[in-house]
């Protein structure tokens, strides 16, 4: 029996088919994750969310800036349209491929510690403890899930352009140093904190300071250049925005700040921490840490540095979780990098897994609560807008150009309206779409049925265009009341040239 056994286990352990699956398996545990998660989304809202209306709105034209948001999600949705036109499913499409990339670029980074290939996949599937990743990620965004891919990815490609020491690895460092910003902004004090602590490691502050290290810094500087001119250009506008960003509460009190401190450090690394509390003992053992783990390890402590800095040099009120999610989902990587090769550790890895799987379904399910059920204020919500995006549908001609306050209205609008030109309130003028005669103005009118002043003014300021006095004015929607504080109400009217 126990020749049986050991010939058994032989002939499994060798067999093409488990090679096939040992090569196969994680691909394809992610791809099945992500059509659960897109079916979740679907339930959720057909209407677009917040980032998958900007893309949709703003990728009506190929401008090299497009607001305070960088511009290469929004490229990607103009290529996407160009390719599969406008549609729900053409940007849903492209949030997906982004969190694919995402957990390609965890493994990739898991890989690069030193790990095994079971050890790479458990280090992407462990960003699952970041609240934004299981939850956040599933509903909406994309700006952040690309800054998350590309700073996994920088790290992995740096990692192995130090091992191999050839130029084509040096150029792949910088270009995706240079995708990373152009995907969203606060990727900066991630690029701050990974070059700071390789000038910390002997061998990887030998090849910063070599000319493959001035090769990759030339060509992040190369992808670049076009879009800091823009920037340059647009500075005193863009410094409006990204300081209301930064400073979107009344006033700055030292209060405020330590609570929004550690609201972040619950929301992004608290559920992490606590999973990886009790293997301490295999995650902290003395001797056993790598170059490329302790660049790692350091590189995501002095980004989390540069990142306050930045808010509280700016004047922030406080700190915003999204900052510091790149860090949040390298961390467990980091975590499990640590881990050893023991029976003992091996075992808590398994378990770890299987917490990651009861975490999938937990998320599965509250995902279906929220999307059929009105138990969860979130779901009524979410309902909401899309009723009100179907009945100003309805009420805007066909071909009607369209102005809007709000992005996620413009791109919702958009997907009802794909042959008509949709302009967004603010957004630079290389960025804009050009208006045809007859253009209609929609605004939140949830509290007043007048239009904003500053609507107003945004309207001849951008377009030259103001409210038609003498044409009637059309409201969707509810108003807000002291018994519905959350209802909301959009005005339609058309527009006139001054």
């Amino acid at each position: 029996m126990r020749l049986a056994r050991e010939l058994t286990s032989a002939l499994v352990r060798h067999s093409p088919a488990r090679a096939a699956f040992a090569a196969c398996w994680f691909p394809t545990a992610v791809g099945l994750y992500l059509l659960l998660v897109a079916g979740l989304r679907t339930l959720v809202a057909r209407s677009l969310m917040f980032d998958e209306s900007e893309q949709l709105a703003l990728s009506q034209v190929l401008a090299l800036g497009y607001g305070t948001q960088p511009p290469l999600l929004i490229w990607a949705a103009w290529c996407a349209v160009a390719v599969f036109g406008v549609s729900s499913s053409t940007i849903l499409g492209l949030r997906f491929v982004v969190l694919g990339l995402m957990y390609a670029g965890l493994y990739s980074c898991g890989r690069s510690l030193g790990g095994s290939c079971h050890r790479a996949a458990l280090a992407a599937a462990a960003a699952l403890l970041v609240p934004a990743l299981s939850w956040d990620f599933v509903l909406d965004k994309t700006n952040t899930p690309a800054a998350c891919a590309m700073a996994a990815f920088a790290v992995a490609a740096l990692v192995n352009a130090v091992g191999t020491g050839s130029r084509r690895a040096a150029v792949s460092v910088g270009l995706i140093v240079a995708l990373g910003i152009l995907s969203k902004y606060t990727f900066v004090p991630f690029v701050a904190g990974l070059v700071s602590a390789a000038l910390t490691v002997p061998e990887y502050r030998q090849w910063a300071l070599s000319r493959r290290g001035a090769v990759a810094a030339l060509t992040a500087l190369g992808v670049i250049l076009p879009h800091a001119v823009w920037v340059v250009a647009n500075r005193a506008e863009l410094a409006d925005g990204i300081t209301h960003s930064i400073t979107d509460r009344p006033e700055r009190t030292l209060g405020r700040l330590v609570l929004s401190a550690v609201d972040v450090a619950v929301m992004s690394f608290g559920v992490t921490l606590l999973a990886f509390a009790w293997l301490a003992s295999q995650v902290f053992r003395r001797g056993s840490e790598r170059p490329a783990q302790r660049l790692l390890g350091r590189a995501l402590v002095m980004a989390g540095v540069a990142a306050i800095a930045v808010v509280v040099l700016a004047g922030g009120t406080r700190f915003k979780p999204h900052w510091f999610t790149p860090l949040a989902v390298l961390l467990p990587a980091y975590l499990v990098s640590r881990l050893g090769e023991t029976p003992d550790a091996s075992r808590a890895a398994r378990r770890l897994g299987a917490v990651l799987g009861v975490l999938v379904v937990g998320v599965a399910v509250l995902a279906g609560a929220v999307g059929t059920t009105d138990w969860l204020r979130q779901g009524l919500e979410l309902r909401q807008r899309d009723r009100i995006a179907a009945e100003v549908a309805s009420a805007v001609p066909a071909h009607a150009s369209l102005v809007c306050e709000s992005l996620r209205d413009a791109g919702n609008l958009r997907h009802a309206h794909p042959r008509s030109a949709i302009a967004v309130l603010g957004t630079p003028e290389s960025a804009r779409p050009t208006l045809l005669d007859g253009a209609v103005l929609v605004w939140d009118a949830s509290r007043s049925d007048a239009v904003p002043e500053t609507t107003a003014e945004s309207l001849a300021r951008d377009h030259g265009l103001r409210p038609d006095p003498t044409a009637a004015v059309r409201f969707v929607g509810e108003a807000i009341t002291r018994d519905n504080p959350r209802a909301r109400r959009l005005g339609v009217v058309r527009l006139t040239r001054d």
